[in-house]
């Protein structure tokens, strides 16, 4: 289920309001396959014009129509695809993308001008227009594979010296500008993402582009630009977290409490979000304790669930394992009959956004019987071993007299 927590109107810089919506896990900004649209640094429905010595790097295309002037003196450093299947198909790639940014759930709503401001990974939205004047900074917080998105509703605007900036492991060809009508560059800006406009696109003179401009219906109007397709860095597999857990104490009489610890190993660098409950189940007679005494060192909530005489404890999904750390889950537990408690958790049991436990977590809780009953004799029973006690002394007392 989607939650959505409305904070107050937050004042960022002159003129700018941001309506912040906390974003749940499944809000995460998601990257569009862009298909065969993938090769093109510049795409347009119904033409691509130029004046001066630009330069794309990337495919240069036109579909439905067939216009493509100025090159030369432009350069195009890829193929030049007019009308032909590529290009149709990359603008079918195109329309698929564009509408699959369009569905995604907006968490921030922006206002003004986006000038001097500094946004983490996420779904930025306005119904009109959007404006940059300045220097907009997009912070990857680490992460290679962050997503921005920026849906918006009317135009995109840019004034002369404009720039995006990617800091902390941002991505030029993880930002996506998803426009309702059509997008200007102004002179001289320095411009980072995919544009994906549903009508046209204008670079005036000197604007430059880390990423591409996808054009659905309009012409794309260039003048002395340069324009890059990029390549992302990969970033390396996620190292899998492990699960490890204990009795203290690990024997105990039956009837008495031990504490279930469960930990929680997490060696990657990014946290491990918990992508799906962790619930272990114990094995039959052992049950939790009254009081359940659970808890957990682990991040986020909600909180964990043990329920007293019941037999699980679980872990819910949202918690968090640090990076490069551990967290644990603890419960007190408790078994009536004597005997040896395994309980184990299986691989995959652990299901987080770094991957699954690839071995399974395995203790054991020796609990002592009870004493029997019929090994401490009563006091009834004590009188009785007395009275034959004493019959057996009279007995060979008296077989000794008859013997004189």
């Amino acid at each position: 289920m989607k939650i959505q927590c409305k904070y107050f109107s937050l004042l960022v810089g002159t003129g700018f309001v941001v309506l912040l919506y906390a974003p749940f896990l499944t809000w995460a900004a998601t990257a569009p396959d862009l298909g065969q649209a993938n090769s093109f640094g510049v795409l347009a429905g119904s033409a691509v014009t130029n004046t001066g010595p630009t330069v794309i790097v990337g495919d240069l295309g036109v579909s439905p129509d067939t216009s493509v002037t100025g090159f030369p003196p432009g350069i195009v450093i890829g193929a030049i695809h007019s009308a032909d299947a590529v290009a149709g198909g990359a603008q079918s790639d195109v329309t698929i993308a564009y509408s699959i940014l369009a569905g995604q759930a907006c968490n921030t709503t922006i206002s003004a001008d986006l000038g001097g401001t500094t946004l983490i990974p996420g779904v930025y939205c306005s119904a009109s227009s959007m404006g940059l004047t300045g220097t907009l900074t997009l912070d990857a917080q680490g992460n290679p594979n962050a997503v921005f998105i920026f849906q918006i509703g009317s135009t995109l605007t840019t004034a002369s010296n404009s720039s995006v900036r990617l800091i902390n492991g941002a991505q030029s060809c993880n930002v996506f500008w998803q426009i309702g009508s059509s997008a200007t560059l102004g002179t001289d800006t320095t411009f980072i993402g995919n544009m994906l406009a549903l009508t046209s696109i204008t670079l005036t003179t000197g604007a430059s582009v880390d990423g591409r401009a996808l054009a659905r219906n309009g012409a794309v109007t260039l003048d002395s630009n340069a324009v890059t397709v990029p390549a992302c860095s990969l970033s390396p597999a996620p190292i899998t977290p492990t699960l490890g857990k204990a009795f203290s104490p690990a024997t105990t009489n039956a009837g008495a409490v031990s504490t279930l610890t469960i930990t929680l190993s997490n060696p990657d660098t990014a946290p491990a979000i918990l992508a799906t409950p962790l619930t272990d189940t114990l094995p039959s007679g052992l049950v939790i304790a009254t009081p359940p005494n659970v808890g957990t060192t682990c991040g986020g909530g909600p909180p964990p669930v043990a329920v007293a005489g019941g037999s699980t404890v679980t872990l819910p999904a949202g918690r968090s394992i640090p990076a490069n750390g551990s967290c644990t889950l603890t419960v007190d537990v408790t078994a009536a009959i004597g005997g040896s408690y395994t309980d184990t958790l299986l691989a995959n049991a652990l299901m987080t956004s770094n991957g699954n436990n690839a071995g399974p977590a395995v203790a054991t809780l020796t609990v002592i019987p009870p004493l029997a009953a019929a090994s401490i004799p009563t006091l009834s029973e004590w009188a009785m071993i007395m009275l034959a006690g004493l019959l057996v002394l009279f007995g060979v007392a008296g077989i000794r007299r008859h013997a004189r």
